[in-house]
């Protein structure tokens, strides 16, 4: 090797080291960011505190780290390896599948049947939501359940092979769907439906670099909920009309809405090729004689936003009052842009929001329905069957029988904490009791 190779391949080596110092520094190369929710280390504060616990090492290392030059770069660069060598993600939030089909863990998960919650705790669940809609029903108001399809559940011929489960594996969705329809509890399932529009339909109803419904299935989607919310009801509402084919695009930085919202957190240098997807161009003719926009009151997860990002059907279609309650939490005014009000549905005046509408919609798809309905039927419930003075103090008693079965150790510990571990599960048990 002559002296001038040796002094070209020093100097490389050096610039691969000072470069992103440089970078760092001056920010001379403008960088784009990396996709997804996550925060950058701050710089920690030097202090002897800090360096007598060895925190301040670590702390710095981090900083570094997440602030090295090119770094964005440099991940998308790791990835996009991952990617193409072995079809492999390198968040955990992204599965890939055959043909480049992307989806999420969680309703990989629920369709595997991982989360599934005991049979006696679906029945309560499902005659508490009974309950709900009976109460409801008695002041105007009408409830109605609605299950999104999982993006695994409909096509699982593109799931990794090791990821599909066995046939007959039984999971919350099973357990739900045959609760709710034995107990008469207002419900569409879209399951079977696009199961059916699956063969039938031209367009894709899932896009490949997407976890939820296109813009065509969410379309679709809300033509079939409002004939059920017709026949709910007894009502009709204005007319939606389709204006000429629909609009097709193959760019992915066309797509629309949650189109390619698993794409995105990829962080690849070059993104994977979009599957054409169909964009319906509708329109929306204000009420005529005999029909109206109900006022609504919709809770539910992120399958709800395709019911007004992609076509203004909630905003046409509903009051001007209807708002979203996004996992019972933020308050949105429904339009395509995540309107935060501001408010939290905690702090509104439950009653009046209810009997101030025609239709409550509970839309929720098969990984979230471990999770309760996030308070929403609880605190309706409890609303319309609060607990009189002796159900307290039955509830009392059967929290001390609890908390003296607790471990001597949990009673020792953290003894507010067991007081009200044993006052939930109290709380829990009295409301199986009365709804047996």
């Amino acid at each position: 090797m002559t002296l001038f190779v040796k002094r070209f391949l020093l100097l490389l080596l050096l610039a691969m080291l000072l470069v992103p110092a440089i970078q760092a520094q001056l920010h001379f190369s403008k960088e784009a960011g990396l996709n997804g929710a996550f925060t950058l280390a701050p710089r920690p504060r030097l202090g002897w505190d800090s360096l007598q616990a060895g925190t301040y090492q670590p702390a710095l290392e981090q900083y570094l780290t997440d602030h090295l030059g090119f770094r964005p770069y440099l991940v998308r660069l790791r990835n996009q390896l991952s990617f193409w060598l072995f079809r492999v993600a390198r968040t955990p939030d992204v599965v890939v599948g055959r043909a480049g089909v992307l989806f999420q863990p969680g309703p990989v998960a629920s369709y595997q049947g991982r989360d599934l919650l005991p049979a006696a705790e679906v029945r309560f669940r499902v005659r508490r939501l009974r309950a709900v809609q009976r109460a409801l029903h008695r002041r105007g108001v009408e409830l109605l359940f609605v299950l999104a399809p999982a993006k695994a559940r409909f096509e699982p011929e593109n799931l990794p092979a090791h990821l599909r489960p066995p046939a007959g594996t039984l999971t919350n969705y099973d357990q739900f769907t045959r609760a709710l329809r034995a107990d008469s509890v207002a419900l569409l399932d879209f399951v079977p439906v696009f199961a059916h529009w699956k063969t039938t339909r031209p367009y894709p109803l899932f896009p490949r670099g997407g976890a939820h419904w296109s813009g065509y299935g969410a379309t679709l989607a809300a033509d079939t909920l409002l004939r059920r919310l017709e026949a709910l009801g007894h009502l009709r509402f204005p007319e939606v009309r389709t204006v000429g084919p629909p609009r097709l695009v193959r760019a992915l930085d066309s797509l629309r809405g949650t189109d390619n919202d698993l794409s995105w957190l990829l962080n690849l240098v070059e993104q994977p090729e979009a599957t054409p997807l169909a964009y319906r161009q509708l329109a929306f003719a204000p009420p005529r004689p005999g029909q109206t926009r109900p006022s609504a009151l919709l809770v539910g997860d992120s399958f709800t936003w395709g019911l007004m990002q992609f076509s203004p059907y909630v905003q046409r279609e509903f009051a001007d009052d209807t708002r979203f309650w996004y996992y019972n939490h933020a308050v949105h005014v429904p339009d395509s842009v995540y309107h935060d009000t501001g408010e939290t549905a905690g702090r509104l005046e439950l009653r009046q929001q209810l009997e101030s509408r025609r239709f409550v919609l509970l839309l929720f798809t098969e990984h979230n329905l471990t999770e309760n309905e996030f308070g929403f039927t609880d605190q309706v419930y409890h609303l319309y069957h609060p607990h009189t003075a002796p159900d307290r103090a039955a509830i009392d008693r059967l929290a001390l029988q609890l908390r003296g079965r607790a471990t001597w150790e949990a009673q020792t510990k953290n003894p507010d904490g067991a007081a009200q571990r044993a006052r939930q599960q109290a709380h829990d048990l009295f409301d199986r009791q009365q709804l047996r």
